[in-house]
């Protein structure tokens, strides 16, 4: 869990002094099987928070963190956390990459939003093609980094020879800027003109042309999500599942068909991890506005008088109190959330999942909460922050800009209908 007071407070200019030029040449990381990996992972994310924050302005100017924040995150192994042992990964677990990203975000939503949504797709490249295209796809010189949409677009038309000929311009491609591949929807035909329905494919980086059309929303300016346009573009056949959408795929239990895995991981709810993912964003903006928040009440005085610091006054401890409160429970429910989403890929694993078992959608519905929580936050810590805080430049806005575009996301649809099958599961028990 997290400690509100372990980090140093930043701003803008005073970060910058002291950002590094070079990314910190790193130590190779022990055995995925020592828990040692595991913090040394989650230490060095939390040591980059200084250069993150510095770079904020650039990474918005660009619309995507710079090399430098690439060659860091590569040097320190965060690309790897969730590819598997046998293709070069670290074989790690949710709960691990979600503390790296929550610490990521800190510093800069941003670069959290574009990192996650690029690298967390090893896992959903696990469970959508057969075992030769992945050993294909991830025998990389470079990271495998995999930007991913769910919203079908384009045209693919089957070929003669069973591959596939892409056309179309595929948008909010959160990750893109260093995606070594894309995985989306879009509506498959065969050659013919006959229409199949939807399919999923994954397209190597030759095959797209990313657009200069990101930037110009009210916040996460920096995440990379530009479009990406497919102009007779060529998919081999083993790239692509006719019979699986990405949100609601998921492997057969270990040794029933499909890839073989030994880690839990590979065999857990897609939609579920994809929830998980703008949880531990949004979680790591808000400890942000806090680290913020808690500079401000020991340096700020009050508006009106009595003049006193902000740290002083009963109305704002309530405030800054209240939402701190908000920001605890929301860590300890996500860390329930994985756990919860970790037992059911076990059990699945292990071919023990049952109908009846809620696992995977108490995490759901945990994952829905723990934003509420922390959007509740933020507006407790608005009222700390204060008039000067929300200045253009200042760390407290972009966070606040950020979270507040992240409310827009397409994620947020999902809950409504998530809550009626909770309570239709749980009535369905009584």
């Amino acid at each position: 869990m997290s400690n509100f007071g372990r980090l140093p407070w930043f701003n803008f200019s005073q970060a910058e002094k002291q950002m590094s030029s070079k990314p910190a040449i790193m130590q190779p990381l022990a055995t995925s099987d020592s828990e040692d990996v595991r913090e040394e992972i989650v230490k060095r994310a939390r040591a980059m928070i200084p250069d993150l924050i510095a770079r904020q302005a650039e990474t918005e100017e660009r619309t995507y963190y710079g090399p430098e924040t690439h060659e860091a995150f590569k040097e320190a192994g965060f690309y790897r956390i969730l590819m598997p042992k046998k293709f070069g990964g670290l074989d790690l677990d949710v709960m691990t990459y979600y503390r790296v990203v929550q610490e990521i975000a800190i510093g800069c939503p941003s670069t959290a939003w574009q990192f996650c949504l690029g690298s967390a797709h090893a896992v959903t490249l696990c469970g959508m093609i057969d075992e030769d295209a992945q050993k294909e796809i991830f025998d990389l010189d470079e990271p495998f980094i995999c930007a991913m949409t769910t919203r079908p677009q384009g045209e693919a038309h089957r070929q003669p020879n069973g591959d596939w000929i892409l056309n179309g311009v595929f948008n909010f491609c959160s990750g893109a800027p260093y995606s070594s591949h894309f995985m989306s929807h879009t509506m498959g035909f065969e050659a013919d003109g006959s229409e199949i329905g939807v399919i999923t494919f994954v397209a190597p980086r030759s095959e797209w042309t990313m657009l200069d059309d990101w930037g110009g929303s009210l916040g996460l300016k920096g995440s990379g999500s530009h479009s990406l346009e497919f102009k007779d573009a060529h998919i081999p056949a083993s790239y692509v599942n006719e019979d699986a959408m990405i949100i609601t795929h998921r492997l057969p239990p270990k040794g029933q068909g499909g890839p073989d895995f030994d880690n839990p991981l590979y065999y857990g709810g897609t939609l579920s991890l994809w929830l998980l993912e703008p949880t531990a964003l949004t979680l790591g903006m808000v400890k942000g506005a806090l680290d913020e928040c808690t500079m401000f009440m020991k340096k700020k005085t009050v508006p009106v008088p009595p003049i006193t610091l902000k740290a002083e006054n009963p109305d704002f401890q309530r405030w800054y109190g209240s939402a701190a409160a908000k920001i605890a429970t929301a860590e300890a429910a996500y860390a329930i959330a994985c756990e919860k989403w970790t037992e059911d890929a076990r059990l699945n694993m292990q071919g023990r999942l049952t109908p009846d078992m809620t696992l995977e959608i108490t995490s759901n519905v945990i994952c829905g909460e723990v934003m509420e929580m922390c959007w509740e936050a933020m507006q407790l810590l608005y009222r700390v922050a204060g008039t000067t805080a929300i200045f253009n430049g200042q760390r407290w806005q972009r966070i606040y800009r950020d979270l507040s575009t992240a409310r827009s996301h397409g994620f947020n649809t999902r809950f409504d209908q998530i809550h009626r099958d909770f309570a239709g599961r749980l009535l369905e028990e009584h």
